[in-house]
């Protein structure tokens, strides 16, 4: 009963976090002012905050070990670059068309560690 719990609330958690990165980048993309907003720049951080909180916790409840558990090593690589290729998004002052390749980038992470979580199949490290 706690491990669907966490998952619900995990699933929920990145659920809100990746559609809070869509937005900030539509935004972003737009040069909305919204962008500036004190909540805009303190939610995500919150959010991912929790998100990480819930994957430990889910990590603990099943027993799953990373380098153990080669999916979950390579989930949690695939979350670095995911982080960085986030950071580069909104951080870095280049141009758009870099700043689409890193936001398309980070989805693309955030699909492997769909992938990983579901199969639990590990790809590159393997």
């Amino acid at each position: 009963m706690m491990y669907e719990g966490l998952k619900h609330t995990h699933l929920t958690l990145i659920g809100l976090s990746v559609g809070l990165f869509v937005l900030r980048f539509i935004w972003s993309m737009m040069g909305s002012g919204l962008m500036q907003r004190k909540w805009v720049k303190i939610v995500p951080h919150v959010l991912d905050t929790l998100l990480l909180l819930s994957g430990i916790a889910l990590i603990m409840v099943a027993g799953w070990m990373p380098l153990r558990d080669a999916w979950l090593t390579e989930k949690l690589l695939a979350m670095v670059a995911y982080i960085f290729l986030g950071v580069l998004t909104f951080k870095l002052q280049r141009g758009r068309v870099f700043k689409v390749v890193a936001f398309l980038g980070a989805l693309g992470w955030v699909y492997y560690m769909a992938v990983l979580a579901v199969t639990k199949s590990p790809m590159l490290l393997s």
